[in-house]
């Protein structure tokens, strides 16, 4: 333990020194900012316990449906193995043969069952193995003992239901056409297998109507499932209109509604938060329209049932069937739609879909439902819950876009403040300080204001540079140094002042975002020492060590950057601008005096991703 705490603080000691390096020798250590976590003891060995249970989970209950029915294979085995030999088959005309197959089976399915933990290529190959298996040792029992229900029915319900996790209704529907047929030449089978035993009508009427129970059952839960499959597909696309659109969907939710019920028309309305007049809109022949509804006929629509749940209405009785919510169902009851403004020709039958999001309340009202039943009920309100979540997903993109409208516009103004405007500052100085000395020469002032010219050129190629760098591809790399090159040399003219870069000799390959955050820093570094320090001369060194930036500006004024301590990972250093972007770059910085002026040292990592948290500008 000892060793690696020493072998730590040797890596630390080691990083310190080459950001110490780039300084000057007068700068105390105690003011270096250190990453602690760059010790690291290793944890612990796992327990055997914690070994134990991951080895177990590994594999097997990853997959629940896959080992349960790996379990019932062995457990009908071993039921129809000890009913066997039990004396409850002693009426069969095999007394051997299908216990060897149940052996078989049960030795195989132990045998699936196990592979979960053994081997993965074992496991893909038993899987279709396992499902002939199924199919072979249902049709010997249905065969085999076809007067004792508790052998066959269970392996009948299993391979129906359960073997291959098939979700197709014609899969199931061919199984049961194979069991029937079995059935159905039992006798048949059994005159040119005298082995089989010739068996009663009544017993092969009870295997038939079991069979036929058993596959009835299955394909309705089958189908109950494929229609949730069609409506979850369904769900989807709408909640897709949401992702794509910059406006309200309500177009596309209609199309969508009247693709879904087949009805012609609707009528939907709604009221957003802060809204005082509620909106209405007609949805006929595949064209959207704006209802012309009276207030009051709109403020009814908006609320035609005290619960607020969907419900289908019938006009010949005003009846309806709600959406109670309730254990028992839905309930009917008493509902005038008779401010609807229904046209002539139109159906009667009316569907209301409630829609509830965090800032819309509404309905919409489908005409022309073909039928009233619960499970079209059923359907109304998925279809309500769906919209509901699509208008909530619009307003949730809408909510996003806007913000990062917002974080655009404040990146550009930070930016503009530490480009164009340090820019115009330099430059306000300098014609300040023409205006002032009323005896320069002409030919001298003329000069002077032609470098001027030549500055707020300079500054406008940075610009389209900017623009261009932000162009490039994803992963492209500038080389650091020239580009700071060519800004030390503008900031040197831009201030009137000495300001100087050194660099490594090697390129200092960075992405353009932590180029343009750096050149940024510096520029409102050089600004605050020459407009607050008073600075004369600004040194910039910039250097690169692994996978660390370092950048040390040095200047010769007065201690303008001290001494109040700002955020964390930040000492001495006062400007907000420049807390800022070290925050954006996840870098580590400190300000100290030094003999002559200022020492400015930052840290940064090069793997980044640039990124201002609004609460922080």
């Amino acid at each position: 333990m000892a060793q690696m705490i020493s072998n730590g603080h040797s890596q630390v000691v080691d990083s310190v020194g080459q950001f110490i390096a780039l300084a000057s020798a007068g700068v105390p250590w105690q003011n270096v900012a250190m990453n602690a976590e760059q010790i690291k003891i290793s944890d612990d060995p796992a327990p055997i316990k914690g070994r134990v249970r991951r080895f177990w989970t590994r594999d097997l209950g990853s997959v629940t449906s896959r080992d349960a029915a790996n379990a019932t294979r062995i457990l009908l085995a071993l039921i129809a193995l000890n009913a066997s030999r039990g004396g409850m088959l002693a009426s069969s005309s095999w007394p051997f043969q299908p216990r060897v197959a149940l052996i078989a089976f049960l030795i195989v399915s132990i045998c699936a069952f196990v592979s979960r933990v053994v081997s993965w290529k074992l496991d893909a190959r038993l899987r279709a193995v396992m499902a002939m298996a199924d199919q072979a040792i249902c049709l010997l029992t249905l065969a085999a003992y076809p007067q004792t229900v508790a052998i066959y029915l269970p392996f009948v319900t299993f391979v129906l239901g359960v073997s291959l996790r098939r979700s197709d209704i014609l899969w199931v529907a061919l199984d049961y056409l194979l069991l029937a047929t079995i059935i159905a030449f039992h006798n048949r089978l059994a005159a040119l297998f005298p082995t089989l035993g010739i068996v009663s009508d009544d017993v092969l009427r009870l295997q038939f109507t079991l069979v036929t129970g058993t596959a009835s059952a299955v394909m309705a839960f089958k189908a109950a499932q494929w229609g949730a499959r069609i409506a979850d597909r369904w769900n989807g696309e709408l909640l897709d209109t949401a992702a794509h659109a910059r406006a309200l969907p309500i177009a596309n939710i209609a199309a969508k509604l009247a693709l879904r019920f087949d009805v012609s028309s609707m009528l939907i309305c709604w009221q957003q938060e802060g809204d005082r007049a509620p909106e209405c809109y007609r949805f006929s022949a595949g064209k959207l329209s704006e209802g012309d509804v009276e207030l009051s006929t709109l403020e009814q629509m908006l609320a035609p049932d005290t619960s607020g749940n969907g419900f289908i209405w019938n006009s010949k009785g005003s009846r309806a069937l709600v959406d109670a919510q309730s254990w028992f169902g839905a309930s009917v009851r008493t509902i005038d739609l008779a401010f609807l403004p229904i046209e002539e020709g139109e159906p009667s039958n009316v569907a209301a879909l409630p829609i509830r999001t965090s800032a819309l309340q509404g309905y919409i009202y489908l005409l022309g439902i073909p039928r009233i039943s619960e499970q079209a009920l059923d359907q109304i309100v998925g279809a309500s819950r769906a919209v509901s979540a699509t208008l909530d997903r619009y307003l949730m993109f809408e909510a996003w876009r806007e913000r990062a409208f917002a974080n655009a516009r404040l990146d550009l103004s930070r930016d503009m403040h530490d480009s164009v405007l340090q820019t115009l500052a330099g430059l306000r100085l300098q014609v300040a300080a023409l205006i002032k000395d009323t005896e320069l020469p002409v030919a001298t002032r003329t000069e002077r204001l032609e470098s001027l010219q030549s500055i707020i050129a300079a500054e406008q190629a940075c610009l389209r540079e900017l623009v261009a760098d932000a162009n490039l591809p994803i992963g492209e790399k500038i080389d650091l140094a020239s580009h700071l090159t060519q800004r030390v040399e503008l900031l040197s003219r831009q201030w009137g002042i000495a300001c100087a870069l050194s660099a490594d000799p090697a390129p200092l390959w960075v992405s353009p975002d932590v180029a343009v955050e750096v050149e940024f820093l510096v520029r409102e570094a050089v600004s605050n020492a020459v407009q607050h320090a008073k600075s004369s001369r600004v040194e910039v060194i910039a250097a690169q060590r692994e996978d660390e930036l370092f950048i040390t500006l040095k200047s010769d004024g007065a201690s303008a950057l001290l001494p109040d301590i700002g955020a964390s990972n930040i000492e001495g250093v006062r400007s907000r601008s420049l807390t800022r972007r070290l925050k954006a770059l996840n870098g580590r910085a400190y300000a100290d005096s030094i003999e002559r002026g200022v020492l400015l040292s930052i840290r940064i990592p090069l793997e980044v991703i640039v990124d201002v948290p609004p609460a922080d500008r």
